[in-house]
């Protein structure tokens, strides 16, 4: 069938020839519009399609009703006429309380859950969630779509399910027999709310502004539809739309709508952003809780309406569902050669270079050994608060890969801690192009391997790179001393903490009338336990070894004499500072070579290229070979991709990267990660459980019953939950799995170093910023600064969320740094909501002049918006009202001073 013939057969109601020219997108091509012209009049001749006196043309065997005529058995949805309303059918809405739980963590070992059930489970939890990019014309209502009206709230609360509920006979035929050709396979659906009219080609279209992700089920006469989280995302279509001739860019709509971590906004907080940003559009009051019994495709604007919209192939989800769908074909022995094999239970069995790592800036302990973890380990986990350098340990990740003509993917579901990292990376070789960014909404980047071959081809190049292999030897030379000397000064800490434990234990019981047998204390000494604070986690109550202690004091010496002895054998190693401020220049100069000789392509890699993209070209994307594949990593080594935008852009062959980098994979979801996961031969998982956490977007409930379904036992499964686990969290219980916690802060003030470490970190943490730098406001101390504003009473209905007191502080405290002050640091300010953070920005717009903004680098945002951002100086508006919180302290001003520094390797 041609794609006229099926453009046609989607429009029932009919379309003009102009409007087939832009749905097929020939506008501009005068041969294109004959050749369809030609096309259609053949059809017509075979009496496959017809042209209406309206000028539409329509397929025969799809021509719509008469008008007035409905089908048989319709409900009130099901009306046909051209241009008529679309009628809603009649639903019932609530909410009830979940009763299941997740999987128990306690039980079964990893090693006896099946792989292929984990990764169908994970499949059919993508899979659930059939929201992403959804425009509809309105002669699809019935078929593809359907309108449901009421009154209730079907949006659930924590523990709870909403609950939708439509009679069958009230369906069209259509609809229901959609259902049924689903049924067996896939019982997800979108639900949009609220609705947009707009125009398409000419011709009405009809968009959801939100989209909510659902399942359905038949229960005797009964649809029943159940939403397990109120998460409502922003729908793609909708944003363009609402950009095209408005002030507003489709990256500041989006970013509007950005939920935490890629999720989706609550129903109240997403109507108050859409009240902020198309308020002008609003046809109506809309609330979420009660829905039109109709809409005219001719009336423009945004409705409060729902809909029930059927899956499509443009969800997020659909490209990792189908990489999952093949993973699970692969044989075990093909997973366990990627970094897949771990997460799932399996032994690795791949290569592993274990390269000594290189760092292009300044590391410290900690990073270095993180960085050696991932050379040698299939899965490692980073952890740190912002400013312990963990984006500089990414960094060396990638290059010590990179060097040894490996090829890495940075992958998250940010796209903020994407542009962050773009950024220090670009920095490893700045004029050479090796890096690819495959998806920037801010910048419109959207490419795949298929548009980089085309690059390449296209590419001039440029001078032949010199390459210095004695100066590459020398580097590595250097690397490997350098994780030598840290292997001993850790061997070396080992013995000092035993010995420590040992010394201490004779000098308390030197005094004992009866030394024989003496059993050493339950708790540690005073030196162990110093040394235990210095390196937590490293080395156990009984040293490196694990050894029992000695029970008797001849026993205790003994140890002692040969500890001793252990420690004469190993030799003070060079300075690992030294040798680290010796390799920084020496991997900057390597890397550029490196990276240089890579990018670059000779003639007669470019005429192989030019051949191998024709058949792309001819073939299709699909036919992407893998040798194709890694032609193209060899020139572009460096790949940041956005996680649920792999699949449609990378193909899927096991292992084809060196090393994934998920970042902030605390904010990232499990399933969706895993085909990255299989893309690769090594993957590192850095995150911070003790920031902004993962958003689940499906209920307890639904999350245990998709695993009983797949399979999967009642007990040893909640670690691997999908609507409880982050990706970290999962990576981080793995047995076998490195861990490294990054703990000098080299960004914060010592008062706010301490307030995390009380509060979150178990003062662990150790306070490496350069304070002398730090950039202070005249009359203040480093640390934070608390500021008593009387709050203007309870929130009301038409100022909720908006503290307009807290608003006129913030103003003045700026104005008076910015202007009167001559302050020279940057500053921030954040609150927890949009309506604040819009007040702010136009109290401060209309105080400040522009050269204020740009010198301060004056950024007002949302916490979760705020992410990835630096600041010498932060102020922090609550936004809280009489009545909202037990305290008597409404407000409080955080300033947060602190600059970005790069300290000595330590």
């Amino acid at each position: 069938m041609s794609t006229l013939l099926r453009t046609v057969e989607a429009f029932p109601r009919g379309r003009t020839t102009d409007e087939l020219y832009a749905l097929l997108d020939v506008d501009f091509s005068a041969a294109r519009r004959e050749q369809i012209l030609a096309e259609l009049i053949a059809l017509q001749k075979q009496g496959i399609v017809t042209l209406g006196r309206d000028n539409k043309w329509r397929a025969v065997s799809r021509t719509v009703a008469a008008a007035g005529r409905r089908e048989t058995g319709a409900g009130p949805g099901a009306g046909a006429d051209p241009g008529a309303m679309l009628q809603a059918v009649p639903a019932g809405f609530s909410r009830q309380a979940d009763r299941e739980t997740a999987g128990s963590e306690d039980g079964a070992d990893t090693a006896q859950i099946n792989p292929v059930a984990l990764l169908r489970y994970y499949r059919a939890a993508l899979q659930s969630d059939p929201r992403g990019a959804l425009t509809q014309a309105d002669d699809r209502h019935g078929t593809a779509y359907q309108l449901i009206c009421g009154a209730g709230d079907p949006f659930p609360e924590d523990g709870e399910t909403g609950i939708i509920r439509i009679t069958l006979d009230h369906l069209p035929d259509s609809f229901r027999e959609a259902l049924s050709r689903r049924e067996a396979n896939d019982r997800a659906l979108a639900i949009g709310w609220p609705i947009s009219i707009g125009r398409k080609s000419g011709a009405p279209a009809i968009r959801p502004v939100g989209l909510i992700a659902a399942t359905w089920e038949r229960s005797g006469e009964q649809l029943v539809i159940r939403i397990a989280a109120d998460d409502v995302m922003v729908n793609p279509d909708w944003i363009r739309a609402a950009a095209t001739g408005t002030a507003w860019t489709a990256g500041a709509l989006r970013d509007i709508f950005a939920g935490q971590g890629g999720a989706g906004l609550s129903r109240d907080d997403f109507l108050l952003r859409l009240r902020e940003a198309a308020a002008k559009s609003i046809r109506g009051k809309i609330t979420g809780r009660r829905f039109a019994t109709s809409l005219d495709p001719a009336d423009g604007g945004i409705f409060d309406a729902m809909g029930l919209f059927l899956p499509t192939e443009s969800s997020f989800t659909a490209g990792a569902v189908r990489d999952l769908d093949q993973i699970a074909t692969w044989a075990p022995e093909k997973i366990a050669r990627t970094a897949l094999g771990p997460l799932l239970g399996l032994k690795h069995d791949g290569e592993i270079p274990a390269d000594p790592p290189v760092n292009v800036g300044p590391l410290n302990h900690e990073q270095i050994r993180a960085v050696a973890n991932a050379a040698a380990h299939p899965l490692s986990v980073v952890t740190g608060p912002p400013g312990t350098g963990k984006s500089q340990a990414i960094v060396a990740m990638a290059a010590t890969t990179l060097l040894r003509g490996g090829s890495v993917m940075v992958a998250s579901k940010n796209h903020q801690a994407l542009d962050a990292v773009e950024h220090r990376l670009s920095e490893i070789a700045p004029d050479v192009p090796f890096m690819v960014r495959t998806l920037g909404p801010a910048r419109e980047i959207d490419q795949g391997l298929t548009d980089v071959v085309a690059q390449l081809v296209n590419d001039p190049g440029g001078a032949p790179v010199l390459h210095d292999p004695a100066l590459a030897d020398q580097l590595a030379d250097l690397a490997g001393r350098r994780l030598q000397a840290l292997d001993t000064v850790e061997a070396r800490r080992a013995l000092n903490l035993q010995l420590a434990d040992l010394i201490e234990t004779l000098d308390l019981r030197a005094d004992d009338p009866a030394p024989e047998p003496v059993t050493p204390p339950e708790a540690p000494g005073l030196w162990a336990r110093l040394l235990r604070w210095l390196w937590p986690g490293r080395f156990g109550p009984a040293g490196a070894a694990g050894d029992p202690p000695p029970s008797g004091r001849a026993a205790i010496e003994a140890k002692i004499r040969a500890l001793r002895a252990e420690l004469a054998q190993l030799a003070p190693p060079p300075d690992p500072v030294e040798l680290t401020q010796q390799i920084e220049p020496m991997a900057k100069t390597v890397m550029r070579q490196t990276l240089g000789a890579r990018a670059a392509l000779t003639e007669d890699h470019r005429i192989d290229l030019s051949n191998r993209h024709d058949d792309l070209a001819l073939h299709g994307g699909g036919a992407m070979s893998r040798d194709l594949a890694q032609t193209v990593l060899d020139h572009r080594p460096l790949w940041l991709a956005s996680v649920l935008g792999t699949p449609r852009r990378i193909p899927l062959y096991e292992g084809l990267f060196d090393l994934v980098i998920f970042d902030e994979a605390s904010q990232c979801d499990i399933a969706s990660a895993l085909p990255l996961l299989a893309r690769a031969k090594r993957a590192v998982i850095v995150g911070d459980d003790r920031q902004l956490a993962f958003i689940s977007q499906i209920g307890l409930s639904q999350d245990r019953n998709l695993m009983a379904a797949n399979g999967l036992p009642d007990s040893g499964t909640g670690r691997f939950s999908q609507g409880r686990k982050s990706l970290f969290d999962l990576a981080r219980s793995t047995p076998g799995v490195p861990a490294v916690m990054l703990r000098d802060q080299y960004r914060s003030a010592e008062g706010i170093v301490d307030y995390i470490n009380e509060f979150f970190y178990g003062g662990k943490l150790r306070v490496a910023a350069d304070l002398g730098a730090l950039k202070l406001p005249k009359g203040r101390k480093p640390g934070l600064a608390w500021t008593h504003v009387p709050s203007p009473g309870r929130a009301t209905s038409t100022a909720q969320n908006v503290n307009l007191a807290e608003v006129a502080a913030i103003r003045r405290e700026v104005q008076d740094l910015l202007e009167n002050q001559g302050y020279a640091g940057t500053v921030g300010v954040i609150a927890p909501f949009r309506p604040q953070v819009h007040a702010l920005t136009q109290a401060l717009r209309q105080a400040l002049p522009e050269n204020c903004w740009a010198n301060a680098e004056l950024r007002v945002g949302t916490v979760d918006g705020f992410q990835g951002q630096e600041r010498d100086l932060i102020l922090f508006s609550p936004t809280v009202h009489d009545g909202a919180a037990p305290s008597a302290v409404t407000f409080l001003v955080r300033e947060w001073c602190r600059r970005p520094v790069r300290s000595p390797p330590r």
